[in-house]
C-alpha cells in the first residue's frame, strides 16, 4: 500500500473507533427529569438520605453505575398516552413488591425502581 492510500485510510480507521466512543462516553441521554424523584420516599426521607442511599445502591450494584444505564432501566417501563411518568413508576413499584424484586440499601428494604431511582437522584444532584 502506498503512503497516499494509507494516510487517508489510518484516519479513517481512528474515526470511526473514536467518535463513536466519544458518543457513548460523554453523551447523556435525554429522560424524563420526573425519573430522578422517588416520589413516595420523597414523602419520608430528604434529598441528602436519598442521594446516601443512590450511591450505596450504585457501589453494591455497580453495573448500574452510570446515568446511561439508570435512565434507560427506569425508561424501559414504557408508558402510553393515557398513563403519566408518576403512574408508570407507581405500578412498577407495585409489581417490584409483588414479585419479590427488592434490594437492601442502607437498611432500607426497596423495589428496585426506587433505587434506580435514588441511584439516578444521586448522579444528577451536585452539592
Amino acid at each position: 500500500m502506498k503512503r497516499r492510500e494509507f494516510i487517508p485510510l489510518s484516519g479513517l480507521g481512528i474515526s470511526a473507533i473514536v467518535i463513536p466512543t466519544y458518543y457513548y462516553k460523554f453523551y447523556t441521554p435525554e429522560y424524563d427529569p420526573l425519573l430522578t424523584e422517588p416520589e413516595l420516599l420523597s414523602n419520608i426521607l430528604d434529598g441528602t438520605t436519598i442521594r446516601n442511599i443512590g450511591e450505596i445502591y450504585r457501589k453494591q450494584f455497580s453495573d448500574e453505575n452510570s446515568e446511561r444505564k439508570l435512565a434507560k432501566l427506569l425508561s424501559d417501563y414504557a408508558s402510553t398516552e393515557s398513563t403519566t411518568t408518576i403512574e408508570m413508576l407507581r405500578q412498577q413499584i407495585a409489581v417490584d413488591y409483588d414479585k419479590g424484586n427488592t434490594v437492601m440499601v442502607d437498611g432500607w428494604i426497596l423495589s428496585r425502581t426506587e433505587a434506580r431511582q435514588c441511584a439516578l437522584f444521586s448522579l444528577t444532584q451536585t452539592d
